[in-house]
C-alpha cells in the first residue's frame, strides 16, 4: 500500500509542471481578459449555450422546451441539458456558470488522460508536444464555449486511450472505455462516427459480448429519445440537427466531403500514410478509416464540430510518434502542429473577443427586449430566451419545428407574418442578411451596429423591427432610454 501511494504521488509531481503550464496559467489568463472584456460578468462566446441554460431551467420545472406552453428540441444534444438542470436548483448564477465549471473538470480530465499517455517522457518535452496538441485544437477555446464539446473530448480521449491499450498494451477493455462509447452520441450525435466504429473494432478483437450488449444499448438509447421527441410533436431528431442535416441526397454529402478535404485533406493522407504504417493491424486500421470517413461524408467542421475527431486521430499519432522518437524528435514535430491549425489557434487567442462581442450584441440584445417586456421573434434565441420573461419566437427554427419547416419550404416572407401575427409578437430582431425576404408591415425602427470585431456572432448589425406604428415608438423609447443607461456598451445605434 506504502509503494502505491508513493507512486500516485511521484505521478502527481511528475505531472506538476504540466497542469501549472497547461492547464492553470492559460485557463487563467482568458477567464480574466474575458472578465475584464465585460466589466467582470461571465459571458460564454456564443449565444448557443444560453439556449441549453435556458431548456435546462425549464427540464428542472418538468418542461422540454423553450417557451413555458410549446413543446421544442433546440438543443444539439441529448445529455447536455440534463446534467446542466440539476444546477437550476442553486439559482439562476449556479445554472450559468454550470457549463463553465463542468467544462473545466472535463477539460482537466482530458489532460490528465493524455499526460499519461506520455508518462516515458520527459516533462519538458511532455509539455511542449501537449501544448501543441491542445493550441491545436481549440483546447481551451472550447471551454468557454459553454458548450458540451469538452465532455465529448474528454470521452473521445477515454476512448482512443482504451483502443491503445488493447490494441498494443495487451489491456482488456476496462469498463470507462465502454461507458465512453455508450455515453458519447448522447453527449452528440457525431460521436457516432467514433463509438459504432470502436464497437466493431472490438467484435473483431474477439471481446465477445459486451461490445455487442453497448451496441445495443447505445441504439435503444437514442431510440428512446427520438420516440420521446416525437411523442411530443416534434419529430425524431432535434431541430438543430435537423437544420445541420438541411441535406439533398447524396450529392449534398459528397460536397460535404469536399469542403472538408479543402481544409482537411493533407490530415487525411497523414491518417492514409498511418494506416499504411500499421497495416499489420487491419482491426485498428479499419477503426482509423472508418471514423475518419464517417467524419468527412457526414462531420461539419468550424473551430468546434471537428474537433472530437482530430482529437481521436490526433492520439494515434502522438502515441505512434512517442514510441518510435525520442522526446526531443517528437516534441520538435507536435510543438510545430499549431503552425499546421492556424485556424484553430485563432479561434483560442480570440475567445475574448468572441466573449465580448457576444456581450455587446446578444446580451444587449436580450436586455433590451427584458425592457420592452414584450413576446418577440429573432434568429439568435439563447439570451434573448433566457433573459426574457415572454414568449420568444425563433425565426430560424432552432426553438420552433414549425418555424423550421415553414423557412426551409421556401415559402417567401408570408409565413413569418402569419406565425408572428398566430404568436401575438409585434417585435423581429433579426440579420437582415439571414432574411432577405421581410414581411410588408415590418417597420424598421434601428440597426444595432457593433464597434468591436464581432468575432462569433454571424453578423455585426442586428436590425430591430415593429409591425405596426405604435409597437414601434415603444421600441424607440426603450431604446432610447438602453442606449442613456449604457454608455459603455461597444455598439451604436443607427435610426430609421
Amino acid at each position: 500500500m506504502n509503494q502505491a501511494i508513493r507512486s500516485a504521488l511521484g505521478r502527481v509531481r511528475a505531472s506538476a509542471p504540466v497542469v501549472v503550464f497547461l492547464f492553470l496559467i492559460p485557463v487563467a489568463a482568458l477567464f480574466a481578459s474575458m472578465l475584464l472584456s465585460n466589466g467582470g460578468e461571465l459571458v460564454y462566446t456564443l449565444d448557443d449555450p444560453y439556449i441549453h441554460i435556458k431548456l435546462a431551467k425549464n427540464i428542472f420545472a418538468g418542461h422540454y422546451g423553450i417557451n413555458a406552453d410549446e413543446y421544442s428540441a433546440p438543443s444539439s444534444s441529448i445529455l447536455w441539458p440534463f446534467l446542466l438542470a440539476p444546477f437550476a436548483a442553486l439559482g439562476d448564477a449556479a445554472v450559468e456558470y454550470a457549463p463553465l465549471l463542468l467544462n473545466l473538470a472535463f477539460a482537466f480530465g482530458t489532460l490528465l488522460i493524455l499526460d499519461d499517455l506520455l508518462r516515458d517522457v520527459g516533462h519538458r518535452w511532455r509539455i511542449v508536444i501537449l501544448g501543441g496538441c491542445l493550441l491545436a485544437t481549440n483546447f481551451y477555446g472550447l471551454i468557454f464555449s459553454g458548450m458540451e464539446h469538452s465532455l465529448q473530448i474528454l470521452l473521445v480521449a477515454l476512448i482512443a486511450r482504451g483502443v491503445i491499450g488493447r490494441e498494443f498494451q495487451g489491456r482488456a477493455p476496462a469498463f470507462s472505455l465502454y461507458l465512453a462509447l455508450l455515453v458519447l452520441p448522447l453527449v452528440r450525435y457525431e460521436g457516432l462516427a467514433v463509438s459504432v466504429p470502436t464497437l466493431a473494432y472490438l467484435v473483431l478483437k474477439g471481446e465477445g459480448a459486451k461490445p455487442v450488449v453497448v451496441g445495443a444499448l447505445l441504439a435503444l438509447a437514442v431510440a428512446l429519445f427520438s420516440l420521446f421527441l416525437r411523442h411530443l410533436g416534434l419529430g425524431y431528431l432535434p431541430s438543430s440537427v435537423l437544420l445541420k442535416l438541411d441535406t439533398h441526397g447524396v450529392s449534398s454529402v459528397v460536397f460535404n466531403a469536399v469542403e472538408q478535404f479543402k481544409k482537411y485533406g493533407w490530415l487525411v493522407l497523414a491518417v492514409l500514410l498511418l494506416c499504411a504504417y500499421l497495416h499489420r493491424r487491419r482491426a485498428l486500421v479499419l477503426l482509423l478509416l472508418s471514423a475518419t470517413f464517417l467524419h468527412l461524408f457526414f462531420g461539419r467542421m468550424g473551430g468546434r464540430y471537428e474537433i472530437y475527431w482530430l482529437t481521436f486521430v490526433g492520439i494515434f499519432f502522438v502515441y505512434v510518434a512517442v514510441s518510435r522518437l525520442d522526446g526531443r524528435r517528437a516534441a520538435v514535430a507536435f510543438g510545430l502542429l499549431p503552425v499546421a491549425f492556424a485556424g484553430l489557434v485563432y479561434a483560442t487567442l480570440s475567445t475574448p473577443f468572441a466573449s465580448a462581442a457576444i456581450h455587446n450584441q446578444q446580451y444587449a440584445t436580450a436586455d433590451i427586449v427584458r425592457r420592452l417586456d414584450e413576446p418577440v421573434a429573432v434568429n439568435d434565441l439563447g439570451l434573448v430566451s433566457l433573459r426574457s420573461q415572454r414568449y420568444v419566437l425563433d425565426l430560424w427554427g432552432l426553438g420552433s419545428l414549425e418555424a423550421l419547416r415553414l423557412r426551409q419550404s421556401g415559402a417567401g416572407a408570408e409565413w413569418i407574418g402569419r406565425l408572428m401575427a398566430a404568436k401575438g409578437v409585434r417585435y423581429a430582431f433579426v440579420y437582415d442578411a439571414w432574411f432577405p425576404q421581410r414581411p410588408a408591415d415590418w417597420i424598421k425602427v434601428a440597426e444595432l451596429r457593433l464597434t468591436i470585431p464581432r468575432v462569433s456572432a454571424a453578423s455585426d448589425t442586428v436590425a430591430l423591427y415593429a409591425t405596426d406604428a405604435a409597437a414601434a415608438g415603444k421600441l424607440q423609447g426603450v431604446l432610447q432610454r438602453y442606449r442613456q443607461d449604457n454608455p459603455e456598451r461597444k455598439f451604436r445605434i443607427h435610426w430609421y
